[in-house]
């Protein structure tokens, strides 16, 4: 230990050299799957130059995006890392071992990239042989082909596959030494260092002051093991002592940030980003796409789906599932959401929830029920996104009137986009919904269409104590061919409905007397030609 002090000591010493314990990390945007940290410190100028040596940083960091800039006219002219102990090791034949091991892992990743290298290229070589080939169906058909030059072209190929074919087994002999040798000296360090010796990053700024004589240097870097996903409460008081009818409804998005990078981020301005940067990625080589295939059958298929995008939309609350940690939906814009006070977030994996705004609006409560999806009334409350930038997808807990009400699943909403949050299932009101119908009609003598027919019954039971107004929502089919008409049977379909024949909702709003019962009535006719198979 005394000899890492001295050590430190004469580092101090230099003109032009300044250290501070690393530098304070001063602000941090997380991303879904990792963090962009950012350190910075004040330096001295001597004659010019000046050296900022950040220290602890974690291992994991990627050297790849270190980046440091310089305040006023001073500009950072180069950096350089490298892997210190933090602690002094006593056997002097560990630290040699680790120095080893890091060679070698150094050429492990040099010899991987040759063979990453190499796939490309015969990727390459298989999609010029394709095109080399069609040219040579082409120019067969000429009078004179020059068979010489095919014969020159395909000895290049087949050399140039033999010899990556070649350079591949000798890598793979070298890399398995490598991971053997790899082995035997992570083997050693465990046997002659059983308590293990805390390792950073050591990184050194060089700077040209250019006449300043205090620059402020800052250092940014990518770090893993780190994370966020949004969370939002909404708290809605209702106007009067109603159920339902208007109120203000007050959201406040939150965000849950959890971090182990091996660092604690004390105080920090913290930035919330949903861009997935993708380190090291290249453009795709294009690949050749045949295309194949026979002749099956000349019958039709009638074939009955839910289409997720325009789906039933239900009360926040009924749909199974949630969001996934680090599963952000930006929509193909990304944004950044900006925390109002400097943070703290330990470095433990913990889940430190934090608001990031909290915004007010009006909204309306409403009773509703997808007898389709449930039989149960739901409290809704609806309103328009207040927030100047999308919500993604996440939960939400909400409140009424001060009351916890449960917790739901908001998917994702544009600024001022229509959205519903569910207040609980009301227990007062009732739903049952029966079949009534569901034929297949064959055409007759002089018809060639065939007639699918399927109706339902809904009923509603009130057992509160005053007059309730429901929101029933059912959906039919929506054709998207021009041979298949779906028709909604007016006459048999209970009359006062509201239908978007675009998306094939239809809803009726329901008063129900205290004590009493409405029911409804969904009919509905599928026709198609009568070739066509159901499936």
């Amino acid at each position: 230990m005394k000899t890492l002090i001295m050590m430190l000591t004469a580092l101090l010493s230099l003109p032009g050299v300044c250290s501070a314990a690393g530098g304070k990390v001063d602000r941090v945007v997380v991303y879904a799957d990792r963090a962009e940290v950012t350190r910075s410190m004040a330096l001295v100028c001597k004659a010019g130059k000046a050296d900022a040596v950040f220290e602890r940083l974690p291992t994991t960091v990627d050297v790849r995006t270190l980046r440091a800039e310089a305040s006023g006219k001073a500009k950072a002219i180069g950096t350089s890392s490298r892997v210190v102990s933090l602690e002094e090791n006593r056997d002097e034949r560990v630290a040699k071992l680790r120095t080893d091991l890091r060679k070698l892992e150094s050429r492990i990743r040099k010899l991987q990239d040759e063979r990453s290298a190499i796939d490309t290229r015969m990727q390459a070589l298989g999609y010029y042989s394709s095109y080399f080939e069609q040219l040579v169906t082409e120019q067969a058909r000429s009078a004179k082909p020059d068979v010489s030059l095919w014969t020159k072209v395909l000895d290049t190929f087949r050399k140039q596959r033999l010899d990556a074919a070649a350079r591949q087994r000798k890598l793979k002999v070298a890399l398995r030494k490598l991971n053997r040798e790899r082995e035997l000296v992570q083997r050693n360090i465990q046997t002659l260092s059983p308590s293990s010796v805390a390792e950073g990053l050591r990184v050194l700024v060089s700077v040209d002051c250019k006449g300043e004589l205090h620059p402020r240097v800052s250092l940014s870097y990518v770090v893993p093991g780190a994370t966020w996903h949004p969370e939002y409460d909404l708290r809605f008081v209702p106007i009067g002592a109603s159920r339902v009818g208007r109120g203000k409804a007050e959201l406040t998005v939150g965000a849950v940030v959890q971090q182990s990078t091996g660092e604690d981020w004390s105080d920090v301005r913290l930035l919330l980003s949903t861009a997935k940067p993708k380190l090291g990625s290249e453009a795709p080589y294009p690949a050749r796409i045949t295309v194949d295939g026979n002749k099956a059958s000349d019958q039709k298929v009638l074939v009955q789906a839910t289409e997720k995008r325009d789906k039933l939309q239900g009360p926040a609350g009924i749909t199974r599932g949630g969001p996934q940690s680090a599963s952000l939906e930006d929509r193909g814009q990304s944004f950044v959401l900006k925390m109002p006070r400097n943070v703290t977030v330990h470095s433990d994996g913990r889940p430190y929830w934090m608001p990031v705004d909290v915004i007010s609006t009006r909204a309306e409560a409403k009773l509703v029920t997808i007898p389709k999806l449930s039989r149960f009334v739901y409290q809704v409350v609806q309103l328009k996104n207040p927030a100047p930038y999308p919500l993604l997808a996440g939960r939400v807990h909400s409140y009424r009137g001060g009351s916890f009400m449960g917790d739901a699943y908001l998917e994702y909403k544009a600024a001022g986009e229509p959205m519903e949050v569910s207040l609980g299932m009301d227990e007062l009101l009732k739903v049952e919904r029966k079949p009534l119908e569901d034929s297949d009609n064959k055409p007759g003598a002089f018809s060639s269409t065939r007639k699918l027919k399927q109706a339902w019954w809904i009923q509603v039971t009130n057992t509160a104590r005053r007059m309730e107004r429901v929101e029933v929502r059912e959906n039919i089919p929506v054709s998207k061919i021009a041979d298949v008409k779906v028709e909604l049977d007016k006459d048999k379909t209970t009359k006062g409905y509201d239908l978007d024949s675009h998306r094939g909702f239809i809803t009726w709003s329901l008063d129900i007397a205290r004590g009493g019962k409405k029911s409804v009535q969904l009919s509905y006719t599928i026709k198609l030609p009568d070739d066509w198979k159901i499936r």
